[in-house]
């Protein structure tokens, strides 16, 4: 009987000994969880994720780490990868609600608006008396064009919020965009009647005002709306522009130089900006912000049109006769360019070169006169909005409307830590002790190492081709293969070796770093350094995915290069 009771005390002491056990593993995932969330609170989102990584790793069925792994990725602007830990996230607890709305905001920003408007869709189901939610879900179906749906919501917004500005103006928006102006604008008044704080809503009302050209009423209200939010870069530009109308430049000037302060590279400021200081005189001031905008998009036809103006203007001609050389390249019977660069060319004593453009000129005007037909062209030009290509609007301010008052409502915010974009490689990978496995292959292995550190990339690839052809190659013997593969491409002049040797390197490489992660599922520097590749060969896509995962591995720079993968990725409706 004693020898049963002591048996029995054992036994319930193991099993103390388990469930205190199971409470500090329970303990232990609760605090990592919270210190996670205190990086993303601190703005770490490095490192948040490396802890929700750990928590992952070792209970994959709880959806919280997912979800916090989501908004450290969106603040990092890895959207593809939020999006994908949202919907994990979404899998494992399809009824929480925020995963769906982060997940929206993560596809707005890859502009997969249908699958977004979903996601809104159903987080209204789940959290009904969010009104972003209902907001956003708007503006989804506005950006695919779906008035009618997009119509039907802000209705059922007025419904549950009568006496809130957001129905009233979405509804508005809807009405512009079916192209009812007189409609869409009794509906902002009484968006304002309801709130006349309400900034979205007054720059909706200056938007409609400056469409009939009512300036000063415009002035006015976007006067409000600035008072009321000073840092509105939109509605500085807008001003800046109604004042122009009014000839009010010393006040237009005020505006575009706040606006810039605020958004350094603002296009619209830039080049607003530039057409103002030229026509108060300030050429060479005019110069520099068209020079801003050109280092950034260097094909806007505009914008070269009027630098090579500005640059005739100030004595420039060589300048001037570059940027017309580049608009009559992308339009070859531009006319006014011809005539241009041939008064620039003389004014240099290029009477050849000026010769051969009068000529051009006349002999377009002589086959206008008699009705032939030229042929006429537009090769790649960029304008500042795809709706522009009339180059005779070249002096044209333009408004400030590229978001068409489509602003999204969310608590997040995405931010890249460091957004100095490192594009070079990972380096060389050690083989660890405990990965040693063979003697012939890691003595392979080691002098190739040896051989790829004295960047003797031809020999590395002898040395770790042959590791490899032992079949029992470790997964960094196909990585370091890889890596003396590019940098030996990139170590001579690529057009001297050919198109089809480059794509043949870039292919072997990519298929050795394939078969590293295929080895070893966790090689972050491997899905780095293919995202690289992906990026060479222009396949955003697979580049943007291994990027993310690159950085979920902790290759934070990965971070730095997404938003340009993703930027590539994406064309603006």
């Amino acid at each position: 009987m004693r020898s049963q009771t002591a048996l029995m005390k054992h036994f319930l002491l193991i099993l103390f000994c388990i469930s205190a056990a199971l409470c500090r593993a329970q303990i232990n995932t609760d605090r990592m969880l919270d210190v996670g969330r205190n990086a993303l609170y601190f703005e770490d989102y490095a490192l948040s994720i490396q802890y929700f990584n750990r928590i992952i790793a070792s209970k994959p069925y709880l959806y919280e780490p997912y979800f916090y792994r989501a908004v450290a990725k969106f603040y990092l602007e890895d959207y593809t990868g939020a999006e994908a830990d949202c919907s994990k996230a979404i899998s494992i607890n399809p009824f929480y609600p925020n995963p769906y709305e982060l997940r929206g905001l993560a596809r707005i920003n890859l502009q997969q608006y249908d699958a977004a408007a979903h996601d809104y869709e159903r987080a209204t189901k789940e959290n009904p008396e969010q009104r972003g939610l209902w907001r956003n879900w708007v503006l989804c179906n506005l950006e695919m064009d779906s008035i009618a749906t997009a119509d039907s919501i802000a209705e059922s917004i007025i419904l549950r919020w009568p006496k809130h500005a957001d129905g009233y103006m979405l509804k508005a928006q809807t009405r512009l965009a079916a192209g009812d102006t007189l409609e869409a604008e009794q509906f902002i008044d009484t968006a304002l009647i309801n709130d006349r704080y309400n900034v979205p809503s007054l720059s909706l009302k200056a938007n409609m005002l400056m469409r009939r050209e009512v300036w000063p009423e415009a002035d006015s209200v976007l006067t409000e709306a600035i008072r009321l939010q000073p840092r509105n870069t939109g509605n500085l530009l807008n001003r800046a522009l109604t004042r122009y109308h009014m000839n009010n430049l010393r006040g237009a000037m005020a505006d575009y130089d706040a606006a810039l302060s605020i958004d350094p590279t603002n296009f619209t400021g830039h080049y607003n900006r530039g057409l103002l200081r030229a026509r108060v005189g300030e050429d060479n001031l005019a110069i520099e912000d068209f020079d801003f905008i050109l280092r950034i998009t260097p094909d806007d036809v505009m914008c070269i049109y009027n630098r090579a103006e500005l640059r005739m203007a100030t004595g420039d001609y060589q300048g001037a006769i570059e940027d017309y050389t580049k608009l009559i390249q992308t339009y070859p019977n531009f006319l006014l360019g011809y005539e241009q660069r041939a008064i620039a060319r003389r004014r240099i004593g290029d009477t050849a070169g000026a010769a051969r453009d009068e000529n051009f000129v006349l002999q377009e005007q002589i086959y206008h006169r008699y009705g032939i037909a030229t042929k006429t062209s537009r090769r790649g030009a960029t304008t500042r909005k795809k709706s522009e290509v009339d180059l005779s609007e070249y002096q044209k301010l333009v408004v400030d409307d590229e978001e068409e008052d489509k602003v999204y409502e969310s608590e997040y915010r995405g931010k890249i830590q460091n957004k100095t974009a490192d594009d070079s490689p990972q380096g060389p990978a050690s083989l660890p002790e405990y990965r040693r496995h063979d003697a012939v292959a890691d003595a392979l292995f080691d002098k190739g190492l040896e051989h790829l550190l004295m960047k003797e990339y031809d020999a590395a690839i002898t040395q770790f081709s042959a590791c490899i052809e032992t079949g029992k190659a470790p997964a960094e013997a196909y990585y370091n293969r890889a890596f003396a593969l590019t940098q030996a491409l990139s170590s001579v002049d690529r057009t001297s070796v050919g198109r089809e040797q480059v794509t043949a390197h870039i292919a072997r490489a990519t298929e050795d770093l394939n078969r590293a992660i295929t080895l070893l599922p966790s090689f972050g520097q491997a899905y780095f350094n293919r995202g690289l590749l992906h990026l060479q060969r222009g396949d955003n896509e697979a580049a943007t995915q291994d990027l993310s995962t690159a950085g979920e591995l902790g290759i934070y720079r990965a971070y730095s290069l997404l938003k340009q993968s993703q930027s590539s990725k994406s064309t603006k409706k």
